[in-house]
């Protein structure tokens, strides 16, 4: 990943000067997309910014799609809208769709949305008078964390507990979705909580510690989570629909690249968190929140963390992964700027995590 970090350190010097490019002008959209309806399922955390940017910057609809964005609150009831057909595809976490994939659900991972964006909060007293050097997961012995059931966060710290031989001496209280598990920070018998922005930046501005961030834990580093997912049956009908909506995607994470100021404007009509603290929560505490890269290996990892930890049973993964979509949009939509430090990034990136 070495090349793909300094692809991606070239990102950020140069984005001011990339902002300037304009780049809307082109448009790959297929005429048979023209007019296409779909309807979007979403969280309401900066994660799904991808979303966000190409719904009210207009990048949807330059792909001749008609785009509404429908909100839930946790990952099982978006998966029932999407088999019902009430929503064509939504972002739902990594491990989650691992899980829905074992249990024989007719699903296709197809794209990226979120990676990392999960702290370890702890309460302050659990910290007082320690170096932040020496803080790490063993002053979780014997305490209790919130988490969201099999949330990507949750299986990060309990690969990471595991790991160090402590998986029998934390115990990890589980809540039916985020928002809970952020309130259990309130319980007199909850010492931490694993919580996905922006409930993490929420608890930190009410006085709790961050102990981690879950992208820098070793072996899980800009960890995936969310994932773009649709019925299978869904994205072989209509593949040309799909790639257009990818292409969205990705000209958005140009935009969340180049333009924080705005990507924020635009998160805040879908995150209700004050402005400092949002930026704080989507630019600061991981090298990047959102990616549209489908991330095959990364989901592998999961995949791995998953058995190994006992939420899931071996099963052949691969037939719920496809980047073919993703490859066919990214090389169309950075044709159109060749020389781009962020289309240059996303391929590297690509051929790594393929």
């Amino acid at each position: 990943m070495k090349r793909t970090k300094a692809l991606f350190a070239a990102i950020l010097l140069f984005a001011s000067a990339a902002a300037g490019c304009a780049e809307r002008s082109t448009s790959v959209s297929d005429s048979q997309v023209q007019g296409t309806s779909l309807k979007v399922g979403y969280l309401p955390s900066p994660g799904h910014l991808l979303y966000f940017v190409a719904q009210e910057e207009g990048l949807f609809k330059d792909e001749g799609l008609n785009t509404e964005l429908v909100m839930f609150g946790e990952n099982n009831s978006e998966l029932a809208a999407l088999e019902s057909g009430k929503i064509d595809v939504g972002a739902f976490g990594s491990s989650e769709l691992i899980t829905f994939l074992a249990d024989g659900h007719d699903i296709t991972v197809f794209g990226g949305a979120m990676i990392a964006g999960h702290g370890l909060i702890v309460k302050p007293e659990l910290v007082k008078g320690i170096p932040q050097e020496d803080w790490s997961l063993e002053l979780l012995k014997g305490k209790n964390i919130g988490v969201e059931g099999v949330d990507s966060g949750h299986i990060v710290y309990r690969s990471a507990a595991k790991k160090l031989g402590l998986e029998d001496s934390i115990h990890f209280n589980v809540f039916a979705d985020g928002a809970d598990a952020y309130n259990s920070l309130k319980n007199d018998d909850i010492d931490a909580a694993v919580l996905y922005a922006p409930y993490r930046i929420l608890a930190e501005d009410e006085g709790y510690v961050i102990l981690s961030n879950s992208g820098k834990v070793s072996g899980f580093e800009n960890h995936v989570c969310c994932r773009q997912a649709s019925l299978t049956s869904s994205l072989e009908k209509d593949p040309d629909t799909y790639e257009a909506f990818l292409r969205a995607l990705i000209r958005a994470y140009r935009f969340y690249m180049t333009e924080p100021d705005k990507t924020i404007k635009d998160v805040q009509k879908y995150v209700d968190v004050e402005e400092g603290s949002l930026k704080k929560d989507t630019y600061e505490y991981d090298s990047q929140i959102a990616n549209p890269d489908p991330d095959i290996t990364g989901m592998k990892n999961f995949y791995d963390a998953l058995v190994d930890t006992g939420f899931v049973e071996e099963f052949d993964i691969s037939q719920g992964l496809s980047a073919e979509l993703y490859d066919k949009a990214l090389k169309a939509v950075a044709a159109e700027l060749p020389d781009d430090e962020v289309y240059k990034y996303l391929l590297e990136y690509h051929k790594e995590r393929d």
